[in-house]
Protein backbone atom coordinates (compact mmCIF):
# COMPACT_ATOMS: atom_id res chain seq x y z
CA UNK A 1 0.00 0.00 0.00
CA UNK A 2 2.87 2.37 0.87
CA UNK A 3 4.41 2.24 -2.62
CA UNK A 4 1.00 2.60 -4.30
CA UNK A 5 0.11 5.45 -1.95
CA UNK A 6 3.28 7.33 -2.82
CA UNK A 7 2.56 6.90 -6.53
CA UNK A 8 -1.02 8.11 -6.06
CA UNK A 9 0.15 11.19 -4.16
CA UNK A 10 2.62 12.04 -6.92
CA UNK A 11 -0.09 11.64 -9.55
CA UNK A 12 -2.47 13.82 -7.52
CA UNK A 13 0.04 16.65 -7.63
CA UNK A 14 0.10 16.34 -11.42
CA UNK A 15 -3.70 16.43 -11.50
CA UNK A 16 -3.64 19.53 -9.30
CA UNK A 17 -2.00 21.49 -12.10
CA UNK A 18 -4.85 20.56 -14.42
CA UNK A 19 -7.50 21.47 -11.84
CA UNK A 20 -5.98 24.94 -11.50
CA UNK A 21 -6.49 25.61 -15.23
CA UNK A 22 -10.26 25.08 -15.16
CA UNK A 23 -12.31 28.24 -15.74
CA UNK A 24 -15.64 27.44 -14.08
CA UNK A 25 -16.75 26.00 -10.74
CA UNK A 26 -18.50 23.13 -12.51
CA UNK A 27 -15.36 22.23 -14.48
CA UNK A 28 -13.25 22.25 -11.31
CA UNK A 29 -15.74 19.97 -9.56
CA UNK A 30 -16.04 17.59 -12.51
CA UNK A 31 -12.26 17.37 -12.83
CA UNK A 32 -12.04 16.56 -9.12
CA UNK A 33 -14.58 13.72 -9.09
CA UNK A 34 -13.01 12.25 -12.24
CA UNK A 35 -9.61 12.24 -10.53
CA UNK A 36 -11.14 10.73 -7.38
CA UNK A 37 -12.65 7.90 -9.42
CA UNK A 38 -9.59 7.27 -11.60
CA UNK A 39 -6.81 7.66 -9.04
CA UNK A 40 -8.39 6.89 -5.68
CA UNK A 41 -10.94 4.30 -6.84
CA UNK A 42 -13.78 6.39 -5.40
CA UNK A 43 -16.22 5.27 -8.07
CA UNK A 44 -19.26 6.72 -6.29
CA UNK A 45 -18.46 10.30 -5.34
CA UNK A 46 -19.92 13.76 -5.57
CA UNK A 47 -19.24 17.41 -4.79
CA UNK A 48 -21.84 19.78 -3.37
CA UNK A 49 -21.22 23.54 -3.39
CA UNK A 50 -22.85 26.07 -1.11
CA UNK A 51 -25.38 28.40 -2.68
CA UNK A 52 -27.05 30.60 -0.08
CA UNK A 53 -28.52 28.19 2.50
CA UNK A 54 -28.16 25.11 0.32
CA UNK A 55 -25.53 22.57 -0.63
CA UNK A 56 -26.09 21.97 -4.33
CA UNK A 57 -24.66 19.05 -6.37
CA UNK A 58 -22.15 20.32 -8.96
CA UNK A 59 -20.47 17.09 -10.07
CA UNK A 60 -21.04 13.35 -9.65
CA UNK A 61 -18.78 10.52 -10.78
CA UNK A 62 -19.72 8.61 -13.92
CA UNK A 63 -20.59 5.36 -12.09
CA UNK A 64 -22.89 7.01 -9.56
CA UNK A 65 -26.65 6.67 -10.06
CA UNK A 66 -28.42 9.65 -11.62
CA UNK A 67 -30.03 10.44 -8.27
CA UNK A 68 -26.85 9.66 -6.33
CA UNK A 69 -26.50 13.18 -5.01
CA UNK A 70 -29.12 15.50 -3.63
CA UNK A 71 -29.58 19.14 -2.77
CA UNK A 72 -29.81 19.72 0.97
CA UNK A 73 -29.69 22.52 3.50
CA UNK A 74 -26.35 23.50 4.99
CA UNK A 75 -27.47 22.21 8.38
CA UNK A 76 -28.75 18.88 7.06
CA UNK A 77 -27.13 15.46 7.06
CA UNK A 78 -23.46 14.54 7.15
CA UNK A 79 -22.69 16.96 4.31
CA UNK A 80 -24.11 19.83 6.37
CA UNK A 81 -22.16 18.74 9.46
CA UNK A 82 -18.97 18.51 7.43
CA UNK A 83 -19.45 21.95 5.94
CA UNK A 84 -20.29 23.62 9.25
CA UNK A 85 -17.50 22.01 11.30
CA UNK A 86 -14.83 22.04 8.59
CA UNK A 87 -13.85 18.51 9.64
CA UNK A 88 -13.66 15.24 7.71
CA UNK A 89 -15.69 12.19 8.68
CA UNK A 90 -15.62 8.46 8.00
CA UNK A 91 -18.83 6.42 8.18
CA UNK A 92 -18.13 2.69 8.55
CA UNK A 93 -21.80 1.73 8.34
CA UNK A 94 -24.83 3.79 7.42
CA UNK A 95 -27.80 3.06 9.69
CA UNK A 96 -31.43 4.21 9.37
CA UNK A 97 -31.31 6.43 12.45
CA UNK A 98 -27.93 8.14 11.98
CA UNK A 99 -27.25 11.67 10.70
CA UNK A 100 -25.88 10.79 7.27
CA UNK A 101 -29.11 11.24 5.26
CA UNK A 102 -27.80 9.29 2.21
CA UNK A 103 -29.02 10.26 -1.24
CA UNK A 104 -29.46 6.61 -2.17
CA UNK A 105 -30.64 3.74 0.05
CA UNK A 106 -27.90 1.46 -1.30
CA UNK A 107 -25.10 3.52 0.23
CA UNK A 108 -23.64 1.65 3.21
CA UNK A 109 -20.35 3.48 4.03
CA UNK A 110 -18.59 6.67 3.06
CA UNK A 111 -16.34 9.62 3.74
CA UNK A 112 -17.16 13.33 3.86
CA UNK A 113 -14.47 15.99 3.38
CA UNK A 114 -14.87 19.80 3.45
CA UNK A 115 -13.67 21.85 0.47
CA UNK A 116 -12.63 24.98 2.34
CA UNK A 117 -15.60 27.33 2.63
CA UNK A 118 -16.95 26.23 -0.75
CA UNK A 119 -18.66 22.90 -0.17
CA UNK A 120 -18.15 19.20 0.54
CA UNK A 121 -16.67 16.16 -1.24
CA UNK A 122 -18.23 12.79 -0.46
CA UNK A 123 -17.43 9.26 -1.57
CA UNK A 124 -19.60 6.22 -0.79
CA UNK A 125 -19.76 2.47 -1.29
CA UNK A 126 -22.61 -0.04 -1.23
CA UNK A 127 -20.78 -2.22 1.30
CA UNK A 128 -19.79 -1.44 4.88
CA UNK A 129 -16.31 -0.56 6.20
CA UNK A 130 -14.81 0.37 2.83
CA UNK A 131 -12.96 3.54 3.94
CA UNK A 132 -10.08 4.20 6.32
CA UNK A 133 -7.79 7.02 7.42
CA UNK A 134 -5.66 6.71 4.27
CA UNK A 135 -8.75 7.36 2.15
CA UNK A 136 -9.51 10.49 4.17
CA UNK A 137 -5.92 11.75 3.83
CA UNK A 138 -5.85 11.22 0.05
CA UNK A 139 -9.27 12.81 -0.37
CA UNK A 140 -8.16 15.83 1.70
CA UNK A 141 -5.06 16.18 -0.46
CA UNK A 142 -7.14 16.10 -3.64
CA UNK A 143 -9.76 18.59 -2.49
CA UNK A 144 -7.11 20.97 -1.13
CA UNK A 145 -6.25 21.57 -4.77
CA UNK A 146 -9.95 21.93 -5.54
CA UNK A 147 -10.30 24.56 -2.81
CA UNK A 148 -7.32 26.48 -4.21
CA UNK A 149 -8.87 26.51 -7.68
CA UNK A 150 -12.24 27.66 -6.32
CA UNK A 151 -10.53 30.39 -4.27
CA UNK A 152 -8.93 31.65 -7.47
CA UNK A 153 -12.25 31.70 -9.29
CA UNK A 154 -13.80 33.62 -6.40
CA UNK A 155 -11.05 36.24 -6.59
CA UNK A 156 -11.47 36.55 -10.35
CA UNK A 157 -15.23 36.99 -10.01
CA UNK A 158 -14.77 39.66 -7.35
CA UNK A 159 -12.22 41.45 -9.52
CA UNK A 160 -14.66 41.33 -12.42
CA UNK A 161 -17.39 42.81 -10.22
CA UNK A 162 -15.02 45.55 -9.09
CA UNK A 163 -14.11 46.34 -12.68
CA UNK A 164 -17.78 46.54 -13.62
CA UNK A 165 -18.41 48.93 -10.73
CA UNK A 166 -15.45 51.04 -11.84
CA UNK A 167 -16.83 51.16 -15.38
CA UNK A 168 -20.22 52.27 -14.06
CA UNK A 169 -18.54 54.86 -11.88
CA UNK A 170 -16.54 56.21 -14.83
CA UNK A 171 -19.74 56.45 -16.88
CA UNK A 172 -21.48 58.46 -14.16
CA UNK A 173 -18.50 60.79 -13.81
CA UNK A 174 -18.05 61.34 -17.52
CA UNK A 175 -21.72 61.99 -18.29
CA UNK A 176 -23.64 63.01 -15.20
CA UNK A 177 -20.95 65.36 -13.88
CA UNK A 178 -19.11 66.53 -16.97
CA UNK A 179 -22.19 67.67 -18.85
CA UNK A 180 -23.57 70.06 -16.18
CA UNK A 181 -20.04 71.33 -15.55
CA UNK A 182 -19.72 72.19 -19.23
CA UNK A 183 -23.01 74.09 -19.00
CA UNK A 184 -21.83 75.98 -15.91
CA UNK A 185 -18.51 76.87 -17.55
CA UNK A 186 -20.25 78.12 -20.68
CA UNK A 187 -22.71 80.24 -18.70
CA UNK A 188 -19.81 81.69 -16.68
CA UNK A 189 -18.10 82.83 -19.88
CA UNK A 190 -21.30 84.62 -20.93
CA UNK A 191 -21.61 86.29 -17.54
CA UNK A 192 -17.95 87.36 -17.67
CA UNK A 193 -18.62 89.14 -20.99
CA UNK A 194 -21.59 91.03 -19.52
CA UNK A 195 -20.17 92.13 -16.17
CA UNK A 196 -17.01 92.21 -14.12
CA UNK A 197 -16.68 90.80 -10.60
CA UNK A 198 -13.80 89.35 -8.55
CA UNK A 199 -16.14 86.49 -7.67
CA UNK A 200 -16.10 85.26 -11.26
CA UNK A 201 -12.41 84.35 -11.05
CA UNK A 202 -13.10 82.27 -7.96
CA UNK A 203 -15.91 80.45 -9.78
CA UNK A 204 -13.65 79.82 -12.78
CA UNK A 205 -10.96 78.43 -10.45
CA UNK A 206 -13.54 76.12 -8.85
CA UNK A 207 -14.63 74.92 -12.29
CA UNK A 208 -11.01 74.25 -13.19
CA UNK A 209 -10.48 72.19 -10.05
CA UNK A 210 -13.65 70.24 -10.80
CA UNK A 211 -12.34 69.53 -14.30
CA UNK A 212 -9.07 68.23 -12.85
CA UNK A 213 -10.94 66.15 -10.30
CA UNK A 214 -13.15 64.57 -12.97
CA UNK A 215 -10.12 63.81 -15.14
CA UNK A 216 -8.34 62.16 -12.22
CA UNK A 217 -11.44 60.20 -11.21
CA UNK A 218 -11.79 58.85 -14.74
CA UNK A 219 -8.11 57.97 -14.82
CA UNK A 220 -8.39 56.30 -11.42
CA UNK A 221 -11.26 54.14 -12.70
CA UNK A 222 -9.43 53.35 -15.94
CA UNK A 223 -6.25 52.29 -14.15
CA UNK A 224 -8.25 49.80 -12.08
CA UNK A 225 -10.25 48.18 -14.85
CA UNK A 226 -7.96 47.78 -17.86
CA UNK A 227 -5.56 44.88 -18.35
CA UNK A 228 -1.83 45.38 -18.76
CA UNK A 229 -0.11 45.32 -22.13
CA UNK A 230 3.55 44.75 -21.34
CA UNK A 231 6.40 45.82 -23.59
CA UNK A 232 10.06 46.85 -23.31
CA UNK A 233 10.45 50.54 -22.45
CA UNK A 234 13.46 52.87 -22.26
CA UNK A 235 12.86 54.26 -18.77
CA UNK A 236 15.15 57.27 -19.06
CA UNK A 237 13.80 58.28 -22.46
CA UNK A 238 10.22 58.01 -21.24
CA UNK A 239 11.07 60.14 -18.19
CA UNK A 240 12.44 62.91 -20.43
CA UNK A 241 9.30 62.78 -22.57
CA UNK A 242 7.10 63.08 -19.48
CA UNK A 243 9.10 66.01 -18.09
CA UNK A 244 9.14 68.31 -21.13
CA UNK A 245 5.47 69.40 -21.09
CA UNK A 246 5.35 69.68 -17.29
CA UNK A 247 8.47 71.54 -16.21
CA UNK A 248 8.85 75.22 -15.47
CA UNK A 249 11.86 77.09 -16.82
CA UNK A 250 13.64 76.99 -13.44
CA UNK A 251 12.94 73.31 -12.63
CA UNK A 252 15.50 70.64 -13.54
CA UNK A 253 15.36 66.93 -14.18
CA UNK A 254 18.43 64.68 -13.92
CA UNK A 255 18.06 61.19 -15.34
CA UNK A 256 20.62 58.77 -13.93
CA UNK A 257 18.91 55.74 -15.34
CA UNK A 258 20.06 53.90 -18.47
CA UNK A 259 17.98 50.75 -18.60
CA UNK A 260 14.97 49.11 -20.23
CA UNK A 261 12.06 47.75 -18.23
CA UNK A 262 9.03 45.58 -18.94
CA UNK A 263 5.84 47.51 -18.27
CA UNK A 264 2.61 48.79 -19.73
CA UNK A 265 3.76 51.95 -21.57
CA UNK A 266 0.65 54.05 -20.91
CA UNK A 267 0.58 53.22 -17.22
CA UNK A 268 4.31 53.69 -16.68
CA UNK A 269 4.03 57.08 -18.39
CA UNK A 270 1.16 58.00 -16.06
CA UNK A 271 3.13 56.85 -13.01
CA UNK A 272 6.13 58.98 -13.97
CA UNK A 273 3.98 61.99 -14.86
CA UNK A 274 2.19 61.83 -11.52
CA UNK A 275 5.44 61.59 -9.55
CA UNK A 276 6.94 64.47 -11.52
CA UNK A 277 3.79 66.56 -11.06
CA UNK A 278 3.92 65.81 -7.35
CA UNK A 279 7.50 67.10 -7.19
CA UNK A 280 6.56 70.27 -9.09
CA UNK A 281 3.42 70.87 -7.02
CA UNK A 282 5.17 70.54 -3.69
CA UNK A 283 8.76 71.46 -4.50
CA UNK A 284 8.12 74.76 -6.24
CA UNK A 285 8.98 76.16 -9.67
CA UNK A 286 12.74 75.66 -9.13
CA UNK A 287 12.57 72.09 -7.85
CA UNK A 288 15.30 69.64 -8.85
CA UNK A 289 14.20 66.09 -9.60
CA UNK A 290 16.38 63.01 -10.06
CA UNK A 291 15.39 59.65 -11.54
CA UNK A 292 17.90 56.94 -10.69
CA UNK A 293 18.40 53.20 -10.68
CA UNK A 294 17.80 50.65 -7.95
CA UNK A 295 18.92 47.04 -8.12
CA UNK A 296 15.36 45.92 -8.84
CA UNK A 297 13.74 49.14 -9.99
CA UNK A 298 14.13 52.91 -9.92
CA UNK A 299 13.47 55.97 -7.80
CA UNK A 300 12.15 59.49 -8.27
CA UNK A 301 13.60 61.99 -5.79
CA UNK A 302 13.30 65.77 -5.36
CA UNK A 303 14.76 68.55 -3.19
CA UNK A 304 11.39 69.86 -2.01
CA UNK A 305 10.05 69.88 1.56
CA UNK A 306 9.63 66.11 1.69
CA UNK A 307 6.87 64.05 3.27
CA UNK A 308 6.81 63.69 7.08
CA UNK A 309 7.20 60.05 8.20
CA UNK A 310 3.80 60.11 9.94
CA UNK A 311 2.09 61.07 6.67
CA UNK A 312 3.77 58.52 4.40
CA UNK A 313 1.22 55.84 5.08
CA UNK A 314 -1.64 58.13 4.04
CA UNK A 315 -0.46 59.78 0.83
CA UNK A 316 -1.45 56.85 -1.40
CA UNK A 317 -5.06 56.89 -0.19
CA UNK A 318 -7.56 58.08 -2.79
CA UNK A 319 -8.60 61.66 -2.06
CA UNK A 320 -5.72 62.44 0.30
CA UNK A 321 -3.97 65.72 -0.43
CA UNK A 322 -2.10 68.44 1.46
CA UNK A 323 -2.55 70.86 -1.45
CA UNK A 324 -5.67 73.02 -1.44
CA UNK A 325 -5.78 72.82 -5.24
CA UNK A 326 -4.96 69.12 -5.44
CA UNK A 327 -7.42 66.34 -6.24
CA UNK A 328 -5.86 63.71 -4.00
CA UNK A 329 -5.72 61.08 -6.74
CA UNK A 330 -2.23 61.58 -8.17
CA UNK A 331 -0.32 59.33 -5.77
CA UNK A 332 -3.21 56.87 -5.36
CA UNK A 333 -2.98 56.32 -9.12
CA UNK A 334 0.77 55.75 -8.72
CA UNK A 335 0.04 53.08 -6.11
CA UNK A 336 -2.65 51.53 -8.28
CA UNK A 337 -0.33 51.31 -11.30
CA UNK A 338 2.41 49.77 -9.17
CA UNK A 339 -0.02 47.19 -7.77
CA UNK A 340 -1.18 46.27 -11.27
CA UNK A 341 2.46 45.51 -12.18
CA UNK A 342 3.07 43.78 -8.81
CA UNK A 343 5.64 46.44 -7.92
CA UNK A 344 6.27 47.86 -4.45
CA UNK A 345 6.33 51.61 -3.77
CA UNK A 346 8.05 53.08 -0.70
CA UNK A 347 8.47 56.70 0.34
CA UNK A 348 11.75 57.74 1.95
CA UNK A 349 13.74 60.96 2.33
CA UNK A 350 15.99 62.09 -0.51
CA UNK A 351 19.62 63.08 0.00
CA UNK A 352 18.59 66.75 0.01
CA UNK A 353 15.73 66.21 2.47
CA UNK A 354 12.96 66.06 -0.09
CA UNK A 355 10.71 63.14 -1.08
CA UNK A 356 12.06 59.97 -2.65
CA UNK A 357 9.71 57.39 -4.18
CA UNK A 358 11.31 53.97 -4.62
CA UNK A 359 9.65 51.55 -7.03
CA UNK A 360 10.90 47.98 -6.61
CA UNK A 361 10.12 44.59 -8.09
CA UNK A 362 10.38 45.95 -11.64
CA UNK A 363 11.23 43.54 -14.46
CA UNK A 364 14.60 44.83 -15.70
CA UNK A 365 15.49 43.93 -19.29
CA UNK A 366 19.13 42.94 -19.41
CA UNK A 367 21.06 44.30 -22.38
Amino acid sequence: MGRRRAAVIETLHDVATTIQTEETVTDVCERTVAAAADLLDFNLCTIVIREDDWLVPYATSADAPSDGSQRMRVDEGLAGKTYQTGESYTVAEVTPDDETVPADASYRSGISVPIGEHGVFQAVETTTGDFDDDDIELAELLVSHTATALDRLDRERELQRQNERLDQFASVVSHDLQNPLNVATGRLEIVAEECSSPHLDAVADAHGRMERLIDDLLLFAKMGSETLSLTTIDLGGLADDCWDPLATSAATLTVECDRDVRADPDRLRQLLENLLKNALDHGGDDVSVTIGELADGFYVADDGPGIPPDDRGDVFAAGYTSDADGTGFGLSIVSQIADAHEWDVEITESASGGARFEIRGVDIVES
